[in-house]
């Protein structure tokens, strides 16, 4: 609906003081009345002739002779042109239409070139998409604010960089911006405000900009602005450095601090943000957890059901997770269960997975069909949600009872492409393949062998790169200088690392005695207890040492203590299973 506000008279001529235009009239009619300005007193006369005749000084553009000052006449002219040309883009629903109405008016202040890139952004999806991107008009587009750069502001900086983080996927014209506008950004030290700095950071970093000044620049900055980051500041940051693959502990130390301070300024989705970026990073940063574990837990009715069983996902990578906490947590999403959809289902599913919480079968039966029942069916579904729902029927032992369902998710998932390079979601196919050869031969499902070595490559990696952590030091000295007597038995083990057991690695293996040791760290990507319900299946004895629980040993006592206290029980309870048969 077009509408006018009125209008005053400066120096003896009339002008509109805010215009608000559909997007047909401001878009066609414009070029056919010659400015917007004679567009909407042609909208307002054509939908109100007796209304407009009773004002006709308003609407009316006479020939006049202006006055000497009119330069400010001009500018608020220029001025309002501007906005009703913001107004316009961002009330457009059609991605081509916008893009035609940008490339007639190309001569658009960059404000409206900004709006008009985050409405394509969020006006651009499905199948049109790929269109967009690829139209020239759209190339002009980027072309236009690629180069203006220079003469914004650094919130406008901000507001472009943001925009172009809109779009899902990068294209060498999008890449082509974030470059330029990385360089523009690092021209203009000590100007950003928190908020823009950090929405500079995760653009660029989603855009692939990485070079060395750009993250540099970035980090100095953000180090001068610590005592004024708020906590979705300190969220966008720590994702843009994990996007870019830089640890900076300092840094990182700064920002946790800095959140551990500010908690209780936390909103519900700051937290929820906090924790899946914390996870993603694997930080133990217990002090922090705790705060905002707190916080969660006595406030949960305050999230929603996709923030809950994102904020489940994310504590369940983390170990942070007991059985307590599960039950509060799907007490206070069953009753709104049925708004769950897709990539939210298989999150729950697999955080009932990861502690393997046999209590809640019922509860990861109606999440399965419902799963399999979202709109679009598992073919919609990406790569890491299938692969979490597979590995989640596998550790809950469910495998029988969906076996139509598992089959088909394995079928989407090694149909679909080949294997992807992020070694993740490889070590959770890599426990599928393993359970597929252990405890499910029967079933016959064969496995590409392009996905099988990726996922052997991915593990071995892995394996290796942890063989020689601090963490893998400290518990391989205390078992060497371990030993005991249980039931009359004297014992004494003599652990090597990464060795193979099965078709697994274990972290420690003694060979004499089998017992295979996993430390159950955070930055794994699944947990070790369906590995070793496997290898249990082989007569293999293992042992799962909980990263927080050695953590709380902090003395060379209680770490001793603790070992021998968890082997005494391995021990024992073979023993018991021993005299039972």
């Amino acid at each position: 609906m077009a509408s006018a506000t009125c209008s005053r008279t400066v120096q003896g001529m009339p002008f509109v003081r805010r215009a608000v235009l559909s997007p047909v009239s401001a878009c066609w009619q414009q070029s056919r009345y010659g400015s917007t300005r004679a567009c909407v007193a042609h909208v307002f006369a054509s939908r109100n002739k007796k209304q407009a005749a009773n004002f006709p000084a308003v609407w009316h553009l006479p020939d006049v002779q202006l006055p000497a000052h009119s330069s400010l006449l001009f500018s608020r002219r220029a001025y309002l042109d501007s906005v009703d040309r913001t107004v316009t883009v961002q009330s457009m629903t059609d991605p081509f239409d916008l893009l035609e109405f940008m490339s007639a008016n190309g001569d658009s202040d960059t404000r409206t070139h900004e709006a008009a890139l985050r409405l394509l952004g969020r006006l651009a999806t499905g199948s049109r998409y790929q269109q967009v991107v690829s139209d020239g008009r759209f190339h002009v587009l980027l072309g236009n604010l690629a180069g203006r750069l220079d003469d914004c502001e650094p919130r406008m900086l901000s507001m472009i960089a943001d925009a172009s983080a809109k779009f899902r996927t990068s294209t060498p014209e999008l890449a082509d911006l974030a470059q330029r506008l990385a360089e523009a950004v690092t021209r203009r030290g000590d100007v950003f405000t928190p908020r823009n700095l950090a929405n500079v950071a995760i653009a660029l970093s989603m855009r692939g900009v990485r070079d060395v000044t750009t993250i540099e620049f970035i980090r100095n900055e953000a180090i001068k602005l610590m005592d004024d980051l708020e906590p979705a500041h300190c969220v966008m940051l720590l994702e843009a450095f994990r996007r870019w693959g830089v640890f900076d502990r300092q840094l990182v130390d700064m920002i946790v601090e800095r959140m551990s301070d500010e908690v209780d300024r936390f909103t519900a989705r700051d937290l929820v943000d906090a924790l899946a970026v914390i996870s993603r990073l694997g930080l133990a940063r217990g002090f922090l957890l705790r705060r905002l574990c707190t916080l969660a837990f006595e406030n949960l009715h305050q999230f929603t059901p996709r923030e809950l069983a994102k904020m489940a996902y994310s504590l369940a990578k983390l170990r942070f997770l007991a059985h307590s906490n599960i039950d509060e947590l799907a007490d206070a999403i069953k009753p709104e269960l049925h708004k769950l959809v897709g990539s939210q289902v298989s999150e729950l599913l697999f955080a009932l997975a990861m502690l393997d919480a046999r209590h809640q079968i019922d509860l990861a039966r109606v999440l399965v069909a419902q799963y399999v029942d979202s709109p679009g069916g598992i073919s919609s579904m990406s790569n890491g949600s299938l692969i979490d729902v597979a590995w989640s029927l596998a550790a809950l032992d469910l495998i029988a009872e969906f076996e139509t369902e598992f089959r088909a998710v394995l079928g989407e998932i090694f149909g679909r492409r080949s294997p992807p390079q992020n070694r993740v979601p490889l070590i959770k196919v890599f426990d599928l393949i393993c359970a597929l050869e252990l405890g499910y031969k029967d079933l016959g499902i064969a496995v590409p062998s392009v996905w099988k070595a990726a996922c052997e490559d991915a593990d071995r990696f892995e394996m290796d790169r942890l063989d020689s952590s601090r963490l893998h030091n400290e518990i391989v000295m205390r078992l060497d200088n371990l030993q005991s007597t249980t039931k009359n038995t004297k014992w004494q083990l003599r652990m090597q690392r990464n060795q193979p057991c099965g078709p697994y690695r274990v972290d420690m293996f003694d060979k004499e005695t089998q017992i295979a040791v996993d430390l159950e760290i955070i930055s794994w990507p699944t947990s070790r207890h369906l590995k070793h319900r496997l290898l249990e299946s082989q007569g293999y004895r293992m042992l799962r040492v909980q990263y927080w629980d050695w953590r709380r040993a902090r003395t060379e006592e209680d770490q001793n203590l603790f070992l021998e206290r968890e082997l005494t029980r391995l021990f024992e309870s073979d023993t018991a299973r021993l005299v039972g048969n």
